[in-house]
């Protein structure tokens, strides 16, 4: 049996979502939404932050060491500009993601409220049937009590 990827049905078609916030966030995608979510996903882990970690101390600990060639003086004026322009590119970024996640959100709080209100319509059409046939229900006891009686 070949291997399947998470996109792609046992049939070998590939797999379509049938929610409509999901259909906007894994079929509609541009190719910047999918590059932004990327790239947030990998700014917000644990490997970022341990890499970031270990640039920093291989920058400080270096700049620190090469006492005839600092290209970073302390205070480490260039490490803090390096840290504002990436915060600088960053920031949008991590807005656009956020914009995304929330259109997909507020699509599925939609789609849910219709789902909901379609099946509170049914509801009431259940319990509409149920109260009818309660009452022929009722009318056919009466008419065998009544048959009964007059036995």
């Amino acid at each position: 049996m070949k291997m399947l990827n998470r996109r792609t049905l046992r049939s070998g078609r590939p797999m379509r979502h049938r929610h409509p916030a999901n259909v906007a966030l894994h079929e509609d995608r541009r190719t910047i939404g999918r590059s932004v979510d990327s790239f947030v996903a990998y700014f917000g882990s644990l490997s970022y932050l341990a890499l970031q970690t270990a640039v920093i101390i291989a920058w400080i600990v270096l700049n620190l060491a090469a006492w005839a060639h600092h290209w970073d003086v302390y205070p480490f004026i260039l490490l803090n500009l390096v840290f504002s322009t990436q915060a600088a590119y960053a920031a949008p970024l991590i807005l656009m993601a956020q914009n995304r996640s929330a259109e997909h959100d507020r699509l599925r709080a939609e789609e849910d409220y219709r789902v909901n209100n379609e099946t509170l319509a049914d509801l009431r059409q259940l319990r509409a049937e149920h109260a009818e046939l309660q009452k022929l229900l009722n009318q056919y006891l009466v008419e065998l009590r009544t048959q009964a009686g007059s036995r």
